[in-house]
């Protein structure tokens, strides 16, 4: 059994298949997280989400909660937010899925996005969007508050939107995998924060890392 940890994915789906293929993904035992971020900017957004849908339903797929994803449910609950339709963030592709799909299929995929938590956690590995949010007076970050602690804006939690230099190690030793922020390559980030995200709906660089092994995978091609 392995589990991999994949980058913010943004629709891209033809990256996603290649990875998989190339660490040689086995459904029936290997597990796949997502850092979050699946949603917006991407094409092929729709496809991607009904895949990992039927993924998480066959129980090898599972994610934490991106700001793409909680913004995203934030405008579906009707919270003027105008700057989400904008090109850089680029959820206009989401609306347009969702708009075009069978309203009782939409509601179960928004239904599925309401249920991904801000962070997935075993006794090695925290996987969490973007850092877990800092204990005051200290260098180390905590699990239990990325439920706690809102963004400056006070909209969004705050394990969403940091970015370096506010990264935190957890208190307790546990690797940290993280998204959010575009590297040039995965691979670790100060102490024990992995960083994942190689910007793949621009880059065409999807990056993961194996839990078990500690090892990176990367795969390259055209974003779509």
């Amino acid at each position: 059994m392995a589990t991999y940890v994949v980058g913010d994915l943004h629709g891209q789906l033809p990256l996603l298949l290649d990875l998989l293929r190339k660490v040689l993904f086995d459904k029936r035992q290997d597990r796949l997280i997502g850092v979050g971020d699946l949603l917006d900017r991407g094409r092929r957004v729709g496809d991607l989400l009904l895949f990992l849908y039927e993924a998480w339903q066959e129980g090898w797929f599972h994610s934490v909660k991106g700001n793409h994803e909680e913004t995203f449910l934030r405008h579906r609950g009707g919270e003027p937010l105008p700057w989400y339709t904008e090109p850089e963030f680029g959820g206009e592709v989401t609306l347009d899925f969702f708009g075009k799909t069978e309203p009782k299929m939409a509601g179960k995929l928004e239904d599925w996005l309401h249920s991904w938590p801000l962070v997935w956690s075993d006794h090695q590995t925290i996987v969490v969007h973007g850092s877990l949010p800092p204990v005051p007076g200290s260098r180390f970050g905590d699990i239990n508050l990325c439920t706690q602690r809102l963004s400056v804006t006070g909209r969004s939690h705050e394990c969403l939107e940091l970015r370096p230099p506010s990264l935190f190690p957890s208190w307790d030793g546990r690797v940290v995998v993280s998204g959010h922020t575009i590297v040039r390559k995965a691979g670790f980030w100060g102490e024990g924060i992995a960083l994942v995200d190689t910007g793949a709906y621009r880059t065409g660089v999807l990056s993961a890392i194996c839990l078990e092994t500690g090892c990176f995978y990367k795969v390259s091609g055209t974003p779509v």
